[in-house]
């Protein structure tokens, strides 16, 4: 089993162009860190969207909260940068250089997926047991809980992720902020669950992928 990830900005065509430029240059910027950390292989494609392939899927869930967390806080923006974000689990037949030219039921189930998941928002797509449907109802209150950040929370939520998971003290020093401020945001976006659901989505995976 592979795990794909398919997201496409939000409004891009009435982003204002150093708006659109940005958030380009942040999606290029997140496919080299997965590429590093996870041995992913990705692209963007139509100018305003991305594909991931992970080979190890327990990654992908991570790498869709970072990106969302990471485009949404961006800095001197017009309007916050939002990703809409599908995510599929599956098989791959053709293996492809790139996903453009890779084929198997990851593919289909990641870009249906993404033309039926509300805008800005992340969803989980599978063809594996019903134990997955369980996971699919735990992301959408996942979702449910980032759709409802705010782009300071977002800040801090990304690195909290980005860093796996550090203690209060490593994330103040990090983000040049008090480790009181620190706690204050990680209880306001529930941090403890969303850690909780990382955790076991990945160990879950990691399991089914051996």
């Amino acid at each position: 089993m592979i795990a794909v990830l398919t997201g496409d900005l939000v409004d891009s065509t009435a982003m204002p162009l150093e708006d659109y430029q940005l958030a380009v240059g942040i999606m290029e910027k997140y496919l080299a860190k997965c590429q590093a950390r996870f041995s992913t292989q990705g692209e963007i494609y139509r100018g305003d969207s991305l594909q991931l392939i992970f080979k190890q899927p327990q990654h992908a869930m991570r790498a869709a909260i970072e990106l969302r967390s990471l485009l949404f806080c961006a800095e001197n923006t017009q309007q916050p940068l939002g990703i809409t974000l599908s995510i599929g689990l599956g098989e791959q037949l053709i293996d492809g250089n790139k996903p453009s030219v890779s084929q198997g039921s990851a593919f289909t189930l990641s870009g249906r997926g993404l033309d039926n998941t509300p805008s800005g928002h992340i969803s989980l797509h599978h063809e594996s047991t019903a134990f997955y449907d369980a996971l699919v109802l735990a992301t959408k209150f996942l979702d449910s809980v980032l759709y409802s950040h705010t782009q300071k929370q977002a800040q801090v939520l990304y690195h909290y992720l980005s860093m796996d998971f550090p203690t209060h003290t490593q994330l103040a020093k990090a983000l040049s902020t008090s480790q009181q401020n620190v706690t204050k945001h990680l209880a306001r976006i529930g941090a403890d669950l969303i850690k909780a659901y990382v955790v076991f989505f990945e160990e879950k995976l990691t399991k089914e992928s051996e």
